[in-house]
């Protein structure tokens, strides 16, 4: 299996991110370790608010539980939310309440990850 860096091609791709200059590479939050995922990558961009973390499962139903997971301690957070299940990749995209920039590119992230449009 590839890791998550290896297929950022591919990730990118579902994120409609594959022309993005401005995009780089950060620290996932949560780590693949927070929530027993195989790999993790996540994306922000400079002097914005929003952050992307993509996480991998062995399958969609471990991809979904801990979607349900995360959502429950998001509640506990000011963060917006925005997250979809892809096979066995997780999308968790976040952004601050009061930055409605952040909150419509995570929307539109979201929105692109699952194939919406």
């Amino acid at each position: 299996m590839n890791s998550l860096t290896d297929q950022r091609g591919r990730v990118l791709a579902l994120l409609g991110l594959t022309d993005d200059a401005d995009l780089q590479e950060t620290d996932p939050v949560p780590t693949a370790e927070d929530v027993d995922a195989l790999d993790a990558i996540a994306f922000d961009w400079p002097g914005e608010q929003a952050h992307v973390t993509v996480l991998e499962f062995e399958d969609y139903d471990e991809a979904e539980a801990a979607q349900e997971q995360l959502r429950g301690l998001a509640g506990q957070t000011d963060l917006v939310v925005e997250t979809t299940v892809n096979g066995d990749l997780l999308l968790w995209a976040t952004a601050p309440g009061d930055d409605a920039r952040a909150r419509a590119r995570i929307d539109g992230l979201a929105q692109s990850f699952a194939g919406r449009e």
